[in-house]
C-alpha cells in the first residue's frame, strides 16, 4: 500500500478562482483525473483504519474541505455526487446555518438540513467552535474551545468522525510539551485524530496520529501544479 493522500479544498466557484477557491471546471477535471490513480476513503474509513486496523485500499487518497461553506453543497456535492465520489468536511461549530463576516467577507455556511442530506457522499469533522487558531488561545482554554465544538455538534444531531483539522493548520509543533498537553486533551475528549497541512504525503502506519499531513489545493495554480502536488507533495 502506498501513503495516504489527504487533499485539502475550501471553496468552489462557477468560474472564479483564487488560493482558497476552485473553479467548477477545475474541481471537475482534477477529481477526473484523480479517479484514474487513486482509490477514495473517507474519513470513516480512515477512523476504522486507526481504531481498529480494518484494511485500507491501495493508494487511498482522502478529500477534505475545511469550513463548511454553502458552495460545498449547491456546487461540489452535485460534482461529487455525479461522479460518485466521497469526500469530507470540517465544519466550524458557529457557522452552522449563518451568514457571517469571515477573512473580511461576508460569507454564507452550510446548514443543518443541508448537512443531512450529504450524507450519503460525506463525512464530516471538527474544525472548532469559533475558527480561532488554538495558537491563539492559552492551553487552558484548549479544553473549552474543543469541548464546546464537540457539544455543538451533539446538538445538531449530526455525526462527525473523531477527527480534529487545526484552523489555519496551527498547533504547537515547536514545542513538543504543549503537543503532548494537546494531545491528551484531545484524547479526553475522544479525538482519536488530528489533521494539519505540511503538504506532504504520510506514510503508514501513521504513527502522527495528531499532525496528519494535507496537501494545500490552490484555484490560482496550474493543473500541471495539481498533479504534481497529488503525486509527491512537496518534496523539500
Amino acid at each position: 500500500m502506498s501513503g495516504l493522500r489527504v487533499l485539502m479544498y475550501h471553496k468552489v466557484a462557477k468560474s472564479d478562482t483564487d488560493f482558497l477557491t476552485v473553479s467548477e471546471e477545475q474541481l471537475t477535471m482534477q477529481l477526473h483525473w484523480l479517479k484514474d490513480r487513486y482509490n477514495f476513503i473517507t474519513l470513516h474509513h480512515l477512523t476504522n483504519f486507526i481504531k481498529h486496523n480494518e484494511p485500507l485500499p491501495n493508494k487511498p487518497l482522502l478529500i477534505t474541505f475545511d469550513d463548511g461553506y454553502l458552495n460545498n453543497y449547491t456546487i461540489a456535492y452535485p460534482i461529487f455526487k455525479a461522479l460518485k465520489i466521497p469526500f469530507s468536511i470540517f465544519l466550524v461549530g458557529d457557522f452552522v446555518g449563518k451568514k457571517l463576516m469571515h477573512d473580511n467577507q461576508e460569507q454564507e455556511f452550510l446548514n443543518t438540513s443541508q448537512l443531512i442530506e450529504m450524507q450519503d457522499y460525506v463525512t464530516y469533522g471538527y474544525h472548532s467552535e469559533k475558527h480561532v487558531s488554538l495558537m491563539d488561545l492559552d492551553p487552558k482554554l484548549w479544553e473549552a474551545e474543543i469541548q464546546n465544538c464537540i457539544n455543538q455538534f451533539r446538538t445538531l444531531s449530526i455525526p462527525i468522525e473523531p477527527v480534529w483539522a487545526y484552523t489555519y493548520g496551527s498547533f504547537p509543533k515547536k514545542d513538543k510539551g504543549q503537543f503532548n498537553t494537546l494531545i491528551q486533551v484531545f484524547k479526553n475528549a475522544g479525538i482519536l485524530y488530528a489533521m494539519r497541512i505540511g503538504n506532504r504525503i504520510n506514510k503508514f502506519n501513521l504513527k502522527q496520529l495528531y499532525s496528519i499531513q494535507r496537501i494545500d489545493i490552490r484555484g490560482n495554480e496550474s493543473f500541471t501544479k495539481f498533479k504534481w502536488k497529488a503525486k509527491f507533495g512537496k518534496l523539500f
